[in-house]
């Protein structure tokens, strides 16, 4: 599972400050990790999705590994390689073929007979394109 995660200078300002979104997780009842570099230089707080009272609190020097979401009253940290669900609605011949392939490539996953197409179909498609640019 994908985690956003906040790294912070181990100041007291930080600490209150992490103290504040711990508080934050426990009142919307989400799991939250907070552990401290080797060092104990840095506190790091870790979860599916980081809750923050207040974007604006966070430090210039704060490193941070996931997107920043303002929601109404709060803050909301993602990760940033979380995946997109998309609706494809194909006609029942596409599916027949994807069927046959998905048959023929068993070993592979849906998600990557699905895109191993998209990148066959793109490299025709730019195929097409020069050949009728060179005609």
């Amino acid at each position: 599972m994908e985690l956003a995660v906040i790294m912070l200078e181990n100041t007291v300002d930080n600490q209150a400050f992490s103290r504040q979104i711990r508080d934050f997780h426990k009142k919307k009842g989400q799991p939250l990790a907070i552990r401290f570099s080797e060092e104990l230089t840095h506190i790091i707080l870790e979860a599916p999705c980081l809750y923050i009272p207040d974007p604006k609190q966070l430090d210039p020097r704060t490193i941070l590994d996931g997107t920043i979401r303002q929601v109404a009253s709060h803050g909301e940290i993602h990760p940033r390689h979380k995946g997109k669900t998309v609706n494809l609605h194909l006609d029942s011949e596409l599916v027949a073929e994807l069927e046959q392939i998905r048959a023929l490539v068993s070993s592979k996953t849906q998600q990557e007979v699905i895109r191993e197409l998209f990148v066959r179909g793109m490299r025709s498609y730019l195929a097409e394109q020069e050949d009728d640019r060179s005609e």
